[in-house]
């Protein structure tokens, strides 16, 4: 049964292909024409269904053969899209970053505390805190002028001192080194002592004579400065150093308490070297 089947569907498609043919080859005039329009028309609707069949199989293979074909050159096409965006991306931050650094530097230009003082930009390099020092590393050395024993300052104050220097970098050691004292003075003139902590410590202070005066919370300190009783002042006068954040009376009159730096030496980027020696 099945191959008289088979049979049957192999007669019906000769049959279809030879009509189609001689539709196809044949040219009538008068009722021969229209009889083979009639006869084309319903070998057309016979037709059109295999043909809506066959190309319902082959229109998603022609599309997948299509994306195939254009897969590649789509794959460049992102891949330099990418490439462009990434060196935007990078402009961006690097027009940003040198936004930020023009602005820090600016702010250092025309301090009021540094006056007519000769000053050097420098930026900050390293950060060392160990046991034995706290220290800054600058990007400029006697090349340019700096020496040891120099003045350093932020925008919102003292930093510290450079403490040795080759060519090309120096080395500050900065307030919060247990090693700095230096005089500062409240905004009457009062004489006190200030010495590093350690860092993230605030620093220590005490009235500069016995029997001293108090001062109260919130008063900045500034440096003092040579004078006649100091002649030996590592810092010139009148450069903010701090606030005062705690401040108590110990017996005997002593004034002590605790000030909080104003310039964050953890981040701080930049700072001008100060080309100011203390007198011998």
């Amino acid at each position: 049964m099945a191959a008289a089947r088979h049979s049957n569907q192999r007669i019906t498609l000769v049959m279809l292909l030879l009509v189609s043919i001689t539709v196809l080859t044949l040219d009538y005039h008068g009722e021969a024409n229209r009889a083979i329009g009639h006869v084309r028309n319903g070998f057309s609707q016979v037709v059109s269904p295999f043909q809506r069949a066959a190309q319902a199989v082959l229109h998603p293979v022609g599309d997948v053969v299509s994306a195939a074909f254009h897969y590649g050159s789509l794959q460049t096409e992102n891949a330099k899209l990418r490439d462009a965006n990434g060196t935007l991306q990078r402009e961006l931050y690097a027009n940003q970053y040198a936004s930020r650094v023009a602005q820090a530097r600016a702010a250092l230009d025309d301090l009021p505390f540094v006056g007519a003082l000769p000053a050097i930009p420098a930026q900050v390099t390293e950060r060392s805190a160990s046991n034995f020092e706290l220290t800054l590393e600058l990007n400029q050395g006697w090349s340019a002028g700096v020496g040891v024993g120099m003045p350093v300052v932020g925008q919102s104050g003292l930093v510290g001192t450079i403490l040795s220097a080759s060519a090309s970098t120096s080395t500050v050691l900065i307030l919060q080194d247990p090693r700095q004292a230096l005089g500062v003075e409240d905004n009457v003139g009062h004489p006190f002592v200030l010495s590093g902590n350690g860092i993230g410590r605030p620093l220590l202070m005490k009235s500069g004579n016995a029997g001293g005066a108090s001062i109260q919370k919130g008063v900045v300190l500034t440096t003092s400065g040579q004078t006649n009783n100091n002649p030996a002042a590592l810092y010139p006068a009148g450069i903010p150093v701090g606030v005062v954040s705690t401040s108590t009376t110990a017996p005997g009159g002593i004034g002590t308490g605790t000030v909080t730096p104003l310039v964050n030496v953890d981040t701080v980027q930049f700072v001008e070297v100060l080309e100011w020696l203390p007198s011998a």
